[in-house]
């Protein structure tokens, strides 16, 4: 968009748009799981898709997905860090803690390069936990709202619902303390006061038995009005969409009225779909009107609309009855002012006039129609969801409808409908038992082509997409509207972008793993620049350099992590000397939030969580038994020395005969030649590390080889190696980083057929800590790992019964697979064995995104005699 209205040109906005989504392109992620609701002590298994904002074709940019377990009270319960494979795929496993209290918790996902739109744009997906204790007990809870009270019921029973006795009830109040409120039989109340009655959830246990119980919202505006364009003009009919809140406080009617200032009925008001509606009228210039309803008391509850602006101007969206939309304005609009319609930052179009078009030329998503003036100030805006008839569902197709126990389930995913074709594509499965389990809330379609672009939590998004037979698709359009009208638009100012003010990413991309720091001098503690900084991982056998800037940071590229290993540092200044003032960045992670709205439904019915308590007992897979404390008072083991040991030391003559390092250790032992060493601890080799880049390595060594000669420091964890490539250390003291000799249980050794003495380090129990204290030029820095995917065991009973009793394979998920991919005939296969549970359904759930950005979403039911 240029300075003037009159020299407006479609071009000039086009590029605009297009400079703003090349200066920040921005990510979404989408996470599948293979279920919705879990059990304390499971694991849930996700896949994970980080596609381009704009276009949905997946990106590589970002090497790391964070997924997170959040509390009903903001807390992160688990973390985990994902790296993107050789094929592209995120795949992890998120281990459940088995004292996790019941709730309705959140699984959150973000790239750190995510973090410049705010943590409003992470992935969020509601996830159902059930407690260890649910499997005998039920904590039913009701809770009332008066004014700042809220007064919690609870019923506590056993499966069959009769009451069950409790010595201790108490609930955490505000301070994060547990407050006592006694004991009783099946029934219990407490009251909630100032600010412990304002927050969102309350903690409750009864005899260990923990829960979050959701408390009523204390919102005072009841119902929140949104006219089409933002405003009401007079004299042209008004689509006003409105939401009602049900606070505790008021009860109404799903009808009421819309009356003038002279108490005349104008229409009539129908809540129609989750809380929302929309009523159409024609306003007078200088009118007033008031929507009223009847409460539980059939008293009137009035509230007033916004006032009518003759001054005002409003973009409004009509679709015809021939699958046209027609976008154009209405009130008191300027000659000079542009309609602008973009979807997820691409122009559409761009004109003075009213602009239309067939709803099937858009991709399916939401799309934003702007009203600006000469000078680019938005006017008005109006979202509308396009191409939502254009969605096709993938189909899923089994051999046959119904199976027995144990009998091999195939299946066939037909992606050849995709505009590019089936092959090379490749989607993520999930089958559960639908008695038993339920699939995630959260789908593809509803997640990035609604949730994702919209401010503000979708309550069920997945309901807007829902197809078959007993689905009103015109119905489902109409709320689907509603949502569009009472929800926000949350990406790119894009009346900001048209004026030239292109938004710019505060965070940036993170394609490899770093560890970084800064070097500060000795006495005035100032930024030092052109200092080296070394970086060795013993475990890996690696090292790197670099040299800090102006301002004393650093920055050095590490090889992908696990989970547990540590990174040496240590710096040196441009003369060669040793600083003490080496500061390591600390692993932040953006500050995250529990988002969702507790109103949205779970489907977890009761009869699902008593089948899951009776599944988990009577399963082979269920061997986990939750017991009081054990007390041990057997002998501890006596150590078997290894094969052909010639001799070892206890931790007793550890200690009688003073060894105070690996050195003298092996000099008890007998060994002398310590060329001919190999170094094991825990049985884990310490010798023969390799380096690819021997070079780097030895010019970060020099740092540390005047610590282990003139200064004694023995915290640097190398063992000797001998390689034809690598840089021969032969020093065995060094191998002293690695552990302590306090921790040391037994020291045996043995001798191979060419004389190579192996010696083994074995730890006391409990021994978890390697290290010792660092010396004063030396830090450790812990990064955070990516973690090793973990193969889903699905039983092949044409192999045998898989070690599993007849009648005993009751599992809840059948089949887990995070990528299936398609041959050259566009169609993905794969098969599964049916369990032993009788008379119950098997939901086959297939979801992905194909390299050009097409969405795959298909379901299919097995029925399970």
């Amino acid at each position: 968009m240029v300075d003037s209205a009159r020299a407006q040109d479609v071009q000039a906005i086009a590029e605009r748009l297009d400079l703003q989504r090349y200066e920040f392109p921005q990510e979404k992620i989408h996470v599948m799981t293979d279920r919705g609701a879990y059990l304390s002590g499971d694991t849930i298994r996700l896949r994970a898709w980080v596609v381009d904002a704009a276009t949905h074709q997946p990106v590589s940019a970002s090497q790391f997905v964070y997924v997170e377990l959040l509390s009903p009270t903001d807390s992160v319960c688990e973390r985990v860090k994902i790296h993107q494979d050789d094929n592209g795929i995120f795949q992890a496993f998120l281990p459940i803690p088995e004292d996790l209290p019941e709730g309705r918790y959140q699984l959150t996902a973000y790239t750190l390069f995510m973090q410049s739109v705010g943590y409003d744009y992470f992935y969020r997906q509601p996830v159902e936990i059930m407690g260890l204790m649910s499997l005998k007990r039920r904590l039913v809870a009701q809770c009332v709202r008066f004014d700042d009270e809220v007064e919690v019921r609870l019923r506590y029973m056993d499966l069959s619902g009769k009451p069950c006795h409790f010595d201790d009830l108490c609930y955490m109040n505000q301070y994060g303390s547990m407050k006592s409120c006694g004991d009783g039989d099946g029934e219990a109340h407490f009251t909630l006061k100032g600010k412990d009655a304002q927050k969102p959830f309350v903690l409750v246990e009864i005899d260990g038995y923990t829960k979050y119980v959701p408390l009523p919202s204390s919102r005072k505006v009841l119902v929140d009005f949104y006219p089409e364009g933002g405003y009401l003009v007079p004299e042209v009919e008004n689509a006003v969409a409105f939401k009602m809140h049900d606070s505790g406080n008021l009860i109404v009617k799903s009808h009421g009225e819309l009356v003038d200032e002279r108490g005349m009925v104008v229409a009539t008001l129908q809540v129609e779909h989750d809380g929302m509606g929309v009523v159409r009228f024609t306003p007078r210039a200088g009118g007033h009107y008031t929507a009223r309803w009847r409460d539980v008391f059939d008293e009137f509850a009035t509230f007033d609309l916004p006032q009518v602006r003759p001054d005002a101007t409003v973009v409004q969206v009509r679709p015809d009855a021939d699958g046209q939309v027609r976008i154009y304005t209405a009130g008191a609009r300027t000659a000079e002012s542009v309609l602008v319609v973009q979807q997820r930052g691409c122009l559409i179009a761009a004109s003075h006039d009213t602009i239309t078009f067939s709803d099937s030329e858009l991709s399916p998503g939401v799309v934003q129609a702007l009203l600006l003036d000469e000078n680019g100030r938005c006017l008005s805006e109006r979202l509308f969801f396009a191409g939502r008839e254009t969605l096709a569902a993938t189909h899923v197709e089994t051999a046959r409808a119904d199976y027995g126990s144990r009998e091999a389930v195939e299946v066939s995913v037909d992606l050849n409908r995709l505009a590019a074709g089936g092959e090379g594509s490749e989607c993520a499965v999930a089958v559960i038992d639908d008695h038993a389990a339920i699939i995630s809330e959260n789908d593809i379609w509803s997640n990035l082509l609604l949730q994702s672009d919209l401010r503000g939590n979708v309550h069920n998004p997945g309901y807007y997409f829902e197809q078959g037979d007993s689905v009103d698709a015109s119905e489902r359009g109409r709320h689907l509207d509603m949502l569009m009208l009472t929800q926000g638009w949350r990406r790119y100012d894009i009346p900001r972008v048209l004026k030239g003010h292109v938004a710019e990413p505060q965070y940036p991309l993170e394609a490899s793993q770093v560890v970084a720091g800064r070097v500060l001098s000795e006495f005035r503690k100032k930024p030092l620049a052109n200092a080296e900084v070394g970086l060795i991982i013993p475990k890996m056998g690696y090292a790197n350099v670099a040299t800090t800037d102006s301002l004393g940071r650093f920055s050095i590229s590490v090889p992908l992590l696990a989970d547990g290993v540590d990174c040496v540092v240590m710096a040196m200044n441009d003369k060669g000397k040793k600083q003490t003032n080496l500061e390591l960045a600390e692993e932040r992670y953006p500050e995250n939030f529990y988002l969702i709205d507790t109103e949205t439904s779970n489907g977890l019915t009761a009869h699902v969580q008593e089948e899951q308590a009776w599944r988990l007992v009577n399963d082979d897979d269920w061997r986990h038994v939750r017991l009081e404390e054990l007390v041990v008072t057997a002998s501890r083991r006596l150590h078997k020395p290894m094969v052909e040991t010639n001799r070892f030391l206890t931790a007793g003559d550890i200690d009688r005969l003073g060894i105070t390092s690996v050195d003298g250790a092996l000099r008890a032992i007998g060994v002398t030649n310590f060329d001919k060493v190999n170094i094991t601890i825990d049985g884990e080799p310490l010798s023969d590390l390799y380096f690819t880049d021997t070079e780097s390595f030895k010019e970060a060594l020099t740092m540390f080889s005047s610590d282990w000669k003139n200064d004694k420091i023995k915290r640097i964890s190398f063992a000797p190696f001998n390689t034809g490539t690598g840089y021969d250390l032969t020093d065995v003291s060094i191998a002293d980083g690695f552990i302590s000799m306090q921790n040391v249980d037994y020291i045996d050794f043995y001798r191979g057929r060419h004389g190579k003495i192996t010696v083994n380090f074995s730890r006391k129990p409990g021994s978890n800590r390697v290290w010792k204290e660092p010396s004063r030029y030396v830090k450790i820095a812990h990064p955070m790992g990516a973690q090793q995917p973990v193969e889903f065991y699905s039983p092949r009973y044409d192999q045998g019964d898989c070690g599993i009793e007849p009648g005993n394979d009751l599992r809840r998920v059948l089949y887990w697979n995070p990528s299936v991919k398609a041959g050259k005939d566009g169609k993905a296969l794969f098969d599964f064995y049916s369990s032993d549970a009788p008379n119950t359904t098997y939901t086959i759930l297939v979801e992905g995104v194909t390299p050009r950005g097409e969405l795959i979403r298909g379901t299919q039911s097995v029925i399970k005699r």
